[in-house]
């Protein structure tokens, strides 16, 4: 009876996990069905622990000394940490068994994940066999199959980056505070707009193959310079938006800097230097989504209208008297 029990929660999992349709649940999703995965061999007498954590996150928690003000996040020993990121920083992951202060701590490779590429999932229970631990590995292969279905339809068919679809999503996840990447708090979050400069000449000149490649190269570039975590989407021609969270404000012209300085010392094959115009905007709870955006554009319309191959951030605009305020809060129904 209990075995029959414990295997109707498994398929009501299996079946929660099914009407999963946005990428940003997928890890709770993972955590309850692993909740029952291991119902079916552990034993009460032996709790068991468990955690999704990036490297993004791990290596936040790492460098933060005072302790995370989320409620909801499990914090680990110092020395687990400095564990977790050795494994982390290895080329080739596989399941790894590590023996800390409180016990046997099991590390899985996650590989399907939108809000990180590094990430890994925490099992923390004492007898867990050499067939049990195959179970899990089997379960994990099942979640990456149907999480790589989710989340190939948030993206960008040229690029891979995540497609404007997801972008209405993720914000309004963000500002209500239901997306935690357990990151330094309180965080700052910031929507840039990128737009490349003259890219009807590089069309025009090139053909659009050669204008494909450069969006392909650039989104690739993008990826490496920015970090685990953050949100890159695609708009639509060569138009690209950024969703940075930071711990601390100046953060954000640190990543931008870097990135401009990748693209300035990059060549692309047949056209050689790009530039490309940038606006930023801070995102808050009590501004609405769209207006967000739309100071974000009007930031890089500045860019772009005084001399492009720039940033411009819009607050800084406004203080400094570059442009008008033009404001609208209101209570958050988002989309």
């Amino acid at each position: 009876m209990t075995t029959l029990l414990n295997l109707k929660k498994l398929m009501q999992s299996l079946i929660d996990l099914t009407k999963v349709r946005d990428s940003l649940a997928l890890d709770p999703a993972l955590l309850s069905l692993m909740q029952q995965w291991m119902s079916l061999f552990a034993t009460q007498a032996q709790p068991v622990r468990m955690q999704v954590l990036s490297k993004r996150q791990l290596v936040s928690v790492m460098d933060t000394k005072e302790s995370s003000t989320d409620p909801t996040f499990e914090a680990w020993p110092p020395e687990v940490y400095t564990m977790l990121l050795r494994y982390l920083n290895q080329e080739h992951r596989q399941h790894a068994c590590l023996e800390t202060a409180s016990g046997k701590l099991h590390v899985f490779p996650l590989r399907q994940s939108i809000s990180h590429k590094n990430a890994i999932l925490l099992i923390q229970y004492e007898a867990l066999s050499t067939d049990e631990i195959a179970l899990v590995e089997q379960c994990l292969q099942m979640f990456d199959h149907y999480a790589g279905l989710i989340v190939e339809n948030e993206r960008d068919a040229l690029t891979g980056l995540l497609n404007r679809k997801t972008f209405d999503q993720c914000v309004g996840k963000i500002l209500l505070n239901d997306y935690k990447p357990e990151y330094r708090f309180p965080l700052h979050h910031y929507l840039v707009i990128f737009d490349i400069d003259f890219f009807k000449r590089i069309n025009d000149t090139y053909g659009h193959l050669i204008g494909d490649e450069v969006l392909l190269l650039l989104s690739r570039l993008m990826q490496e310079s920015f970090r685990d975590g953050d949100l890159l989407f695609r708009f639509g021609g060569e138009e690209f938006v950024g969703v940075f969270s930071c711990a601390e404000e100046h953060e954000i012209v640190t990543l931008l800097d870097r990135f401009k300085d990748a693209l300035a010392a990059y060549s692309f094959p047949q056209v050689g230097q790009v530039t490309i115009s940038i606006g930023c905007s801070k995102m808050a709870l009590n501004v609405l989504p769209n207006t967000v955006l739309e100071h974000a554009d009007e930031a890089l319309y500045y860019a772009k209208e005084h001399g492009r191959n720039q940033i411009c951030f819009y607050e800084t605009l406004i203080a400094q008297g570059l442009l008008k305020d033009s404001m609208i809060t209101g209570e958050i129904e988002l989309f």
